[in-house]
C-alpha cells in the first residue's frame, strides 16, 4: 500500500525533538484535531470516532498528565492509537519547527518536494541495499522499501536483467518497511507472470471508490518466469512488502521463508494536525481477490517457520536442494550444484543464547525487544515478567548489536545499560554477545 514520504517530512522527521513544557491546553487541543483529521480521513470512519473518544478520555482520565514534552506525548498517543485502532500504520509526529501548511493531497507530492525526493531517493538508491549472485547461481536482491517506478523504473529493470541469468531467486523483505507507491508492486510483479494477472484490490475512502492493480503483459528487459522465487520475512517486514509477499503467496509464485510480517494492509499519507503535529493516517485497505480480505493485524504468515535471522541460511539450502533434482541430468552441472549445497551445509550460522531483562515497569502490559539481532522485528522476541523482571532469551551471532526495549508500543533505550550508539536519527543501547 501507498505510504508518500515527501522530502520536507522526511527532513522534519530527521530533525524533531523533545520540546519545552507541553500544557495541558496544548494537550486537549491537540487530541482534538487528532480526532477530527481522523474523523475527515480515517479509512475506517466507525473507528475513527472510538479513536478520538479513546484519546479524549485517556486526557480525561489523567493519562497524559505526567508527559512534559510534545515528542513524548507522540510517543504515548500513538501506541495508544495503534493499541486501541489494532493498526500499526497510524503515528502522530512531533517538530519543535512549525510545519508548513499542507497544499497537497496526502497521497501526492507538492512541487516544491519533488526535486529534493528525487535526489534523495537516488543516494538510497532507490530501496534497493543488495543486489548480488550467490553461490550456486542464486539470485539475491534486499530491499528496505519500494518507490514510484516513475523514479525508480530504470533502476528495477537493469535490475531484473542483472538477476535473469540466474536459476534461482532469493528477495530479501526482512527488513523492508513498505511501499511509496501503489504503482510499484505492479511493475514488479510483472517481471515474474507471463500473462496478466489480478494482484490485489485498493478501497480509498476518498471518492468510495476501489482500484484494481493488476500485473502489465510487458515490461521493459527480461521477465523472470519458470524458476524458483524465496521470499524472506521478518516481523519488521511491512505494508507495501508485506503486499508483495502475500500476493506472491496466494498465487503461489514465491515460498515465503521467515516469521509472520507485520499486519499493516491500510495504506494511506501524512497529514498536518496542528502547527507542530502531524500524523500518517491510513485513508485506504487492499482487499486481495483470491481471499477477499488482506494480512492488517494478522500478518502474512510464511510457508517456512523459521527465526528471521536464520532465514537466508534457510532459503539458500532450499534453493540449491530444488536445483540439484531439476539439474540431476546434466551430471557436470549438478556435481557443482551439490557442491555448492554441502558448502552451505557446512557455514550454517552459529548462534549463542542472551538473557535480555528489563527491571521495573511493572505496569506495562507487554514487552518486547527488537535489535540488529531479530531484523528490528517489534513482536518477535516478547519478555515474560517475573517478579519485578521483564526477561527474555534470544539467539544471536556473537558480536556487536543495538536494541531498545518496546513497552506498550514506546520504543526506550535500556536504562540499565550505559552502552549507546548513535545510528543515524536513532540512539540504541549496545550489547556485545559472546
Amino acid at each position: 500500500m501507498k505510504q508518500l514520504i515527501t522530502l520536507s517530512a522526511l527532513l522534519l522527521l530527521l530533525t524533531a525533538s523533545a520540546s519545552a513544557q507541553f500544557t495541558f491546553k496544548q494537550k486537549a487541543e491537540t487530541i482534538d484535531s487528532i480526532s477530527a483529521v481522523l474523523e475527515r480521513n480515517y479509512v475506517f470512519p466507525e473507528t475513527a470516532k472510538q479513536l478520538g473518544v479513546y484519546l479524549r478520555t485517556q486526557l480525561k482520565n489523567k493519562a497524559y498528565d505526567t508527559i512534559n514534552s510534545g515528542a513524548v506525548f507522540a510517543e504515548f498517543v500513538s501506541a495508544d492509537l495503534k493499541r486501541v485502532g489494532n493498526d500499526r500504520h497510524l503515528r502522530l509526529h512531533y517538530f519543535d519547527d512549525v510545519l508548513p501548511p499542507q497544499v497537497t493531497d496526502p497521497l501526492e507530492l507538492s512541487p516544491e518536494d519533488r526535486k529534493g525526493y528525487t535526489q534523495w531517493l537516488l543516494a538510497e538508491n532507490y530501496g534497493i541495499t543488495s543486489l548480488k549472485v550467490l553461490p550456486g547461481n542464486i539470485g539475491y536482491v534486499d530491499f528496505k522499501w519500494f518507490c514510484d517506478p516513475e523514479f525508480a523504473g530504470e533502476t528495477y529493470t537493469a535490475m531484473m536483467n542483472y538477476l535473469e541469468h540466474t536459476d534461482a531467486l532469493i528477495i530479501d523483505l526482512r527488513n523492508s518497511q513498505g511501499a511509496m507507491s501503489t504503482e510499484v508492486i505492479p511493475f514488479l510483479s510483472s517481471y515474474f507472470f507471463e500473462k496478466p494477472v489480478h494482484l490485489n484490490d485498493y478501497y480509498w475512502r476518498k471518492g468510495n471508490r476501489t482500484i484494481q492493480a493488476w500485473t502489465y503483459s510487458m515490461v521493459p528487459g527480461k521477465k523472470y518466469l519458470k524458476k524458483p522465487v524465496y521470499i524472506l520475512t521478518s516481523g519488521k517486514t511491512f505494508s507495501g512488502a508485506e503486499e508483495l509477499a502475500y500476493n506472491f503467496k496466494n498465487l503461489k509464485r514465491a515460498t515465503l521463508i521467515g516469521e509472520s510480517t507485520g499486519g499493516g494492509a491500510n495504506g494511506g499519507g501524512t497529514i498536518r494536525v496542528s502547527d507542530h503535529f502531524n500524523m500518517f493516517v491510513p485513508l485506504g485497505r487492499s482487499i486481495n481477490p483470491v481471499t477477499n480480505t488482506n494480512w492488517e493485524g494478522v500478518g502474512v504468515q510464511p510457508d517456512t517457520v523459521i527465526k528471521s535471522n536464520r532465514a537466508l541460511h534457510k532459503a539458500q539450502l532450499t534453493a540449491l536442494e530444488f536445483l540439484v533434482k531439476k539439474f540431476k541430468d546434466d551430471a557436470n552441472w549438478k556435481g557443482y550444484i551439490s557442491s555448492q549445497l554441502e558448502e552451505i551445509k557446512k557455514s550454517t550460522p552459529v548462534f549463542l543464547k542472551h538473557t535480555f531483562a528489563l527491571a521495573g515497569f511493572e505496569d506495562a502490559k507487554e514487552v518486547y525487544v527488537a535489535g540488529s539481532f531479530n531484523n528490528w522485528s517489534p513482536k518477535t522476541d516478547k519478555l515474560q515478567r517475573k517478579g519485578t523482571i521483564w526477561i527474555t532469551d534470544v539467539e544471536a551471532e556473537p558480536g556487536k548489536h543495538t536494541y531498545k526495549f518496546i513497552l506498550d508500543g514506546r520504543w526506550i533505550l535500556d536504562p540499565n545499560n550505559p552502552e549507546k550508539l548513535k545510528e543515524g536519527e536513532y540512539e540504541n543501547s549496545v550489547i556485545i554477545i559472546k
